[in-house]
């Protein structure tokens, strides 16, 4: 029964994308349930990374060489994504063309592209739809490409909730950009069990952090490093008990986690 379940989840998702997916000339609006968040700027962030992470992914698999994130063409990103909730469109709401927001002092580029999307937060159904997309998805896999930056607002009183901008830039052979980098997987990376954020402290921070998780696990975004080090339990699952256990160590209940069942007895 699980198995069959499994499939036909699969089957609905599938044709929830294709119905539902609609192609805009600027971009795409993505019909999906919104994500109900604060979207504060840590999560926001992990979710740019991971959209960094997939496009990069999809060039290797083509035998593509990775392309650097730049700091500051995610700034430049972010700030095209807020623009596009007055104006979605490549043209910025001054009237200008999108590109004249990038400082050419900064980054001389020779050519450069940008893709949007709107709708969701979701990566995978977000690339899905750039990927079924000629136009976006050579964009995504130029071999030209040097370098680029992902943007991702939220604002819960708009339309579309969601609004992303990705900027992608061709520089000369050679040159570097202050900060660039390929992205890696993990952002947040945790000590130690119950440490959340990152801080190598396991404090009240941390279990504000899993309340939020526990509560809606679709709204406040772990990578997998981050959903082991919740698990404080160790039973696979991150759920109101680690939050439990996660409480009763730092009240000084427990001196160590993981919580084993030696230590409820």
């Amino acid at each position: 029964m699980e198995k069959i379940n499994n499939i036909l989840k699969k089957f609905l998702s599938a044709v929830l994308i294709f119905i539902l997916t609609v192609v805009c000339v600027s971009g795409f609006n993505i019909e999906t349930p919104v994500d109900s968040t604060n979207a504060a700027s840590e999560e926001l962030s992990s979710i740019e990374n991971e959209m960094a992470l997939k496009i990069n992914e999809a060039r290797l698999e083509l035998g593509l060489k990775p392309i650097y994130v730049v700091p500051y063409l995610n700034d430049v990103a972010r700030t095209r994504s807020r623009e596009l909730l007055e104006n979605y469109d490549h043209v910025r709401p001054d009237g200008n063309s999108w590109v004249s927001i990038i400082d050419r002092t900064l980054v001389p580029w020779n050519f450069a592209d940008e893709i949007l999307a709107r709708g969701s937060s979701n990566v995978d159904l977000v690339f899905k739809a750039w990927q079924n997309s000629e136009v976006h998805w050579n964009a995504i896999t130029s071999d030209k490409v040097t370098h680029f930056g992902v943007g991702l607002s939220y604002e819960p009183n708009s339309d579309r909730k969601w609004y992303w901008s990705v900027i992608f830039v061709v520089l000369d052979e050679g040159t570097t950009l202050n900060g660039q980098e390929i992205p890696v997987k993990y952002r947040v990376v945790p000590k130690s069990t119950g440490d959340l954020n990152g801080d190598g402290q396991i404090d009240s921070f941390d279990l504000v952090l899993l309340k939020k998780y526990v509560a809606d696990k679709e709204s406040v975004y772990f990578n997998d490093l981050q959903t082991a080090a919740a698990d404080t339990f160790k039973d696979g699952a991150v759920t109101s008990a680690d939050v439990l256990m996660l409480s009763k160590y730092i009240l000084g209940e427990y001196d160590r986690l993981p919580v084993t069942i030696d230590m409820l007895l």
